[in-house]
């Protein structure tokens, strides 16, 4: 299990934060509601529900996050409470909140199932959920598969020859895993771009520095984890869409947005 709080994914964070602003305009309006962020982060979409007037609360499982998410808000002068815990097991009573939220962040909860059953166990039934995750395509999708590969040859790991797991960048996926438990979802894709200086600025910012990346070098060791960074730095400089000789590319998500039915 990936901890969030290792490396600086305050970095990463920032990048997102414009996704962060499609789900909380989502949701509006949400003065006076309770609204849960679901692994929150550095709290960008929590702070901003909270600025719109409600009740925010954010819950990640990473302290360091939450002291970062905090210290922002302090700053903005909000009042949000922060909870440390899991999605699998919100520490909350049942129909707690009347708008829940989660942006990229259900995506790392495993098994789904008990992700979508405990989000409708804490949503109110009048209540409203919207959530975001990563197609299945593009470049952020390419490495992700390289990415697994690696790990399974340096591990030397079985193949998976198991039933298909859910796939949370598949719309049927997750309407049909929500439906299971109450919730009618429409799906919508959007798309955002990431910005950096080069490629290889932006390959060195995730290996040194994402959470998720340095678990991988935990895992495969020095030598393997700067080659499959060469791999990686190789599928960046074939997608740059950036004409001004820095480097760009886009990624398509999907917007989910549902209530009990």
């Amino acid at each position: 299990m990936t901890d969030w709080g290792t490396g600086t994914y305050e970095l990463f964070a920032a990048q997102l934060a414009p996704v962060a602003e499609v789900v909380a305009d989502a949701v509006e309006p949400v003065s006076g509601l309770k609204t849960l962020d679901i692994a929150c982060g550095t709290g960008n979409a929590t702070l901003l529900l909270a600025e719109r007037g409600a009740e925010a609360t954010g819950l990640d499982m990473a302290p360091r996050l939450l002291e970062v998410a905090a210290g922002r808000a302090n700053d903005a002068g909000l009042d949000i409470t922060w909870t440390e815990g899991s999605m699998l097991e919100l520490p909350y009573p049942d129909d707690s909140f009347e708008v829940i939220t989660s942006v990229f962040g259900v995506i790392f909860g495993d098994p789904a199932a008990a992700v979508a059953a405990e989000i409708a166990r804490v949503l109110d039934q009048h209540g409203r959920v919207a959530f975001t995750t990563w197609t299945d395509e593009g470049v952020l999708a390419e490495i992700a598969k390289l990415s697994k590969s690696t790990v399974n040859e340096v591990l030397d790991l079985p193949p998976d020859d198991g039933p298909a797991a859910l796939t949370w960048g598949d719309e049927t996926d997750i309407r049909e895993l929500f439906s299971e438990h109450g919730i009618m979802l429409q799906v919508e894709k959007k798309s955002i771009e990431f910005k950096f200086e080069s490629a290889v600025a932006a390959n060195d910012e995730w290996k040194n520095h994402h959470p998720m990346w340095l678990l991988l070098k935990q895992a495969i060791g020095d030598e393997q984890y700067e080659a499959l960074s060469d791999k990686v730095l190789e599928i960046l400089e074939s997608n740059n869409e950036a004409t001004d000789g820095s480097f760009s590319y886009t990624s398509n998500y999907l917007l989910a947005l549902g209530s009990p039915v």
